[in-house]
This record gives structure tokens, C-alpha cells and sequence, in this order.
């Protein structure tokens, strides 16, 4: 039918339009393995993020051991922002996963097309939090960036071709959601519920009431 004609999958729209280029696979293997190294910085401050939870943790419960109020909540506080912190960094870490895993599916310049476009705004909506706990990872991440626009603009022929925004929205926030799902059942699956009822074991040293700051590991 005539709207049948009419309607053309995304990838075949970005197929017609492609021209051959030789240096595809190096180049998107580039790009994975800067984010290869972005994921794997991000992996060791969750462990150090991790080791910092449960310090924090022990702490609370010695003070609760010492009927120390004042000092279990200051604790408290403070580990509820070390595991909020842990979670966007950890949303930031799957998310950037999922833009690599999507990249090493690529075949040929139809499946680059379709892949890049979404992969490119994803890490521009993660831009700001990777700037806040990893200041050097902004270079990082405008020269995946760059590199994989030289992808999409060598790519093409004459014509220009846009993916259309709603589409790469779509995918971006498919992308955000999923990660943001394991990373809560990641943390769930860490991290110790903050204790809320006196122990009755016997007490020991006494913690500190003065909080340290949750980001000086980051340091």
C-alpha cells in the first residue's frame, strides 16, 4: 500500500543515506575503550564508596551500643549521603555501560547511525554529575564525544541526515531508566540497612561526633 511505501525504518532511512567507511571498527573500538576506562575509574570509587558505607555503619552501631543519640544521627546523616552519592554514581557507571554494550553491536554504518545518536546524548545528560565526581572525566567524555560525531559526519554522503530528536530521546531515556533500575537493585543488594533500634551488646569505643566529609576519598 501506499503507506506501507512510506514508511521506512529508521535504519533503513540511515543505510540509504551512509557512504562506505573502511575505519569504522577502529574507530568505534576507540570509543568503547575510553569508556572502558571511564567505567573502570567509576568501578574502583564504588568499592571505595562501599568501604566507606560500611565504616560509617560500624560507627553508627557503636554509638547506639553507647545510647549516643546525637552521634548516631550525625552518622546517619552522613551515610545517607555517602549511598546517595553511591546511587547517581552508580546510575552515571550502567549507564555508561549500556552505551558501550550498544556500540560493540555495530555492524555497518546503518547499525552506527541508529547506535551513536542515542550513545552521544547519553553522555551529555551525564556530563554534570561525571564533572562533579570526576572532574578529568569531562575531557574524557568531549573526546568520545567528538570522536564518535567524526563517526556520524564521515559517514555521511552530501546530504545531511538528522536522526529525529524524539527518537534519540526515547532511546537516551531507555538507556538512563535501565541503568538507574540495576543500579538500585545493586545497591540494595550492598548496602546494610541503617539501624534504627538500640543493639544490646556491649559497648565499646565511643565514635567521633564530628562528621567527616563523605567525599574526601574522592579526593
Amino acid at each position: 500500500s501506499w503507506a506501507h511505501r512510506e514508511v521506512k525504518s529508521m535504519t533503513e532511512k540511515i543505510r540509504d543515506t551512509v557512504k562506505p567507511q573502511g575505519a569504522l571498527k577502529p574507530r568505534i573500538q576507540t570509543a568503547v575503550n575510553k569508556l572502558q576506562v571511564q567505567t573502570s575509574k567509576m568501578d574502583a570509587m564504588l568499592t571505595n564508596l562501599h568501604q566507606r558505607d560500611q565504616q560509617i555503619f560500624d560507627r553508627i552501631v557503636t554509638a547506639m551500643q553507647n545510647h549516643d543519640t546525637q552521634a548516631s544521627r550525625v552518622l546517619s546523616s552522613e551515610l545517607a549521603e555517602v549511598r546517595k552519592v553511591s546511587r547517581v554514581l552508580g546510575n552515571t557507571r550502567n549507564s555508561i555501560e549500556q552505551v558501550q554494550l550498544r556500540l560493540t553491536t555495530i555492524h555497518d554504518l546503518g547499525d552506527a547511525m541508529v547506535a551513536i545518536g542515542p550513545a552521544m546524548s547519553t553522555m551529555k545528560s551525564l556530563k554534570p554529575t561525571m564533572s562533579k565526581f570526576m572532574p578529568e572525566a569531562d575531557s574524557e567524555l568531549n573526546s568520545m564525544t567528538e570522536t564518535l560525531n567524526g563517526l556520524m559526519t564521515d559517514s555521511l554522503s552530501g546530504d545531511s541526515f538528522e536522526v529525529q530528536d524524539s527518537a534519540m530521546n526515547e532511546e537516551t531515556n531507555a538507556i538512563l531508566q535501565e541503568a538507574e533500575a540495576v543500579a538500585e537493585q545493586q545497591t540494595g543488594e550492598n548496602f546494610p540497612s541503617i539501624p534504627t533500634t538500640t543493639p544490646s551488646t556491649t559497648p565499646t569505643e565511643l565514635p567521633s561526633k564530628t562528621p567527616s566529609n563523605p567525599m574526601d576519598f574522592l579526593e
